[in-house]
């Protein structure tokens, strides 16, 4: 058996990831379609 514990309470790093990752992606996506929008005589 091990002696370790696990860690209690709550993951600071992973809460921040969390409310910090999920806007910036939607954040990245929102930025980018409306660049794609704007500029519609982008080649494929």
């Amino acid at each position: 058996m091990s002696d370790r514990e696990p860690p209690k309470g709550v993951d600071k790093i992973a809460i921040a990831y969390i409310l910090g990752g999920i806007p910036a992606i939607v954040g990245f996506v929102v930025i980018l379609f409306t660049l794609v929008n704007l500029n519609r005589n982008i080649p494929a």
